[in-house]
C-alpha cells in the first residue's frame, strides 16, 4: 500500500467534537487505501491515553506533548515575530523532529489538518501536500475583530493577518487545498483550482432516529463546545433576546445547553427559569432524544455544522439561523426551519409545539435529507478521488498483496 502522513494539531480521537469528528473520518475512510502515519499533538492525558484507539486505523503514531503555558508562550513569541499566535501554540520542535525521523523513506502523500500545522507538512517529504484549511480561519479573526472592542479587537485583527499569511502560503505550495464547503471556498481572498470542497457527513449508524417516547415536556436542546465563542454568543443571545418571549407563550418550556467547558456566562444563564447547563457529558444523544426540537441560534458560524447534521439524523426537527444553515445543503421550510428575528423564533419554534403533525414531517424530512446526502462515504469520495490523482490508483491491502505477487 502506499505510505500516508495525515498530520493534526489535535489527537483525532475520540471523535466528539467538530475537529475530531472530521480528521477522524478522513484516517477512516483513507486507511482502506493507504498506510497511515499519524503526527499528532497531545494536549492532555486523555489523548495520549485515546491513541491506542486509532491502532486499528493507523501504522504508526507519532505523539508530542503540546499546549499548555509552554504553548501560550510559544504563541506570544509568534505573535511578536509577526505570525499567528494558533501557529506557535501548536508549535512542537519534538514533533517536528519525529516527522523528520519519519521521512527517512519519503510517503507517498502528506495531509495536514487545520492551516497551524502547514509548517509540519511543508517540513515533511512526501511527494504530494494536501492542507486542510477546514475553514477560512482569518475571516473568523477578522469578524472577531469586527465586534470587540480593543484591545481584543487588534490582537483578533493581527490573528487574522498571521493565519491569512499560512492559508496563502498553503494555496502556493500545496498540491491542494481542502475546505469544508463552497461557502468557505468563496470567502478565500484569491482563486485557485489547487482548492476543493470536501464537506463534512454525520454517522448515520451513531446519530439514529431515537425511540418515539420522548419527554412529555416540551423542551429545546443546543448540543457544542461551551467555551467556543460563537456558541456562547449564539445562546446567550438566545437567552436574552428570544427566550423571555418562548417562556411567556410556552410556560412548560425548557432549555437544555450541553457541551463541555461551559463559560461563566454560559453558566449564569441558569439563572434564567427553564435553562439548565449541563458541562461535559459521555453521549449527547440522550439529551437529542429527550428533546423536542434542537435549536442551533449562532450568529457566528464558519463551514459546516456538526451539531445541525447529527440532530437530523437523529430524525429531530432543527431550528437554526441562517449562518447556521450556510454551507449545507438542506431546504428551510422542508427538512429544517429557519429563523434569524426574534419573531421568525418565536413562530417556528411555537409552531412544531403545537403542531405534532408538522413538526413529525419535518422529522422525517430531516432524516430523509442526511441519508441521502450526508454519509461519510459520499462526502468524502471527492478526498478519495484527489488523493488518487496526486499518488495514482490506490487499492486495497489484498489488491497490493496480489501486486506485490
Amino acid at each position: 500500500m502506499k505510505r500516508l502522513l495525515y498530520i493534526a494539531h489535535r489527537m483525532p480521537f475520540p471523535p466528539d467534537k467538530g475537529d475530531r469528528v472530521r480528521a477522524f473520518h478522513q484516517i477512516e475512510t483513507l486507511s482502506q487505501h493507504y498506510e497511515i502515519t499519524l503526527a499528532t499533538l497531545a494536549h492532555s492525558r486523555a489523548d495520549a491515553e485515546a491513541a491506542p484507539a486509532l491502532k486499528q486505523w493507523v501504522e504508526e503514531i507519532i505523539l508530542a506533548r503540546a499546549g499548555g503555558s509552554l504553548g501560550l508562550i510559544r504563541g506570544a513569541l509568534s505573535l511578536l515575530d509577526g505570525g499567528a499566535v494558533t501557529e506557535g501554540y501548536f508549535r512542537s520542535p519534538g514533533l517536528l523532529r519525529a516527522i523528520h525521523e519519519a521521512c527517512r523513506k519519503p510517503f507517498d502523500l502528506a495531509i495536514a489538518y487545520s492551516s497551524s500545522t502547514l509548517p509540519y507538512l511543508l517540513a515533511a517529504d512526501a511527494k504530494a501536500r494536501v492542507m486542510d484549511l477546514v475553514d477560512v480561519d482569518s475571516a473568523k479573526w477578522a469578524s472577531y475583530g469586527d465586534s470587540s472592542a480593543w484591545p481584543k479587537s487588534w490582537l483578533y485583527r493581527r490573528e487574522a493577518r498571521g493565519v491569512r499569511a499560512l492559508e496563502l502560503e498553503a494555496l502556493e505550495r500545496c498540491d491542494a487545498v481542502l475546505l469544508v464547503s463552497e461557502a468557505e471556498v468563496r470567502a478565500l481572498p484569491t482563486r485557485s483550482a489547487r482548492v476543493i470542497a470536501v464537506s463534512n457527513g454525520v454517522d448515520m449508524e451513531y446519530f439514529a432516529p431515537a425511540d418515539p417516547a420522548r419527554n412529555e415536556h416540551p423542551g429545546l436542546v443546543f448540543t457544542g463546545t461551551m467555551d467556543y465563542r460563537p456558541n456562547i454568543d449564539g445562546v446567550c443571545g438566545f437567552v436574552r433576546d428570544v427566550w423571555p418571549g418562548l417562556k411567556e407563550r410556552v410556560p412548560g418550556l425548557t432549555f437544555t445547553i450541553v457541551g463541555r467547558n461551559p463559560t461563566r456566562a454560559v453558566k449564569r444563564l441558569e439563572k434564567a427559569a427553564g435553562i439548565r447547563v449541563t458541562g461535559s457529558v459521555p453521549d449527547v444523544r440522550p439529551f437529542l432524544a429527550d428533546a423536542s426540537m434542537a435549536v442551533v441560534p449562532l450568529r457566528i458560524a464558519r463551514g459546516i455544522q456538526n451539531k445541525v447534521l447529527e440532530a437530523m439524523a437523529m430524525g429531530r426537527a432543527v431550528v437554526a439561523s441562517g449562518p447556521a444553515l450556510e454551507g449545507l445543503d438542506v431546504r428551510p421550510g422542508e427538512d429544517v426551519l429557519r429563523a434569524d428575528t426574534t419573531e421568525e423564533w418565536h413562530d417556528q419554534v411555537t409552531r412544531l409545539l403545537s403542531d405534532e403533525a408538522f413538526r413529525l414531517k419535518i422529522e422525517r424530512a430531516a432524516r430523509r435529507r442526511v441519508e441521502a446526502d450526508y454519509s461519510w462515504e459520499t462526502r468524502l469520495a471527492p478526498l478519495v478521488a484527489l488523493c488518487e490523482r496526486l499518488t495514482g490508483p490506490v487499492g486495497s491491502p489484498e489488491m497490493a498483496a496480489t501486486e506485490a505477487e
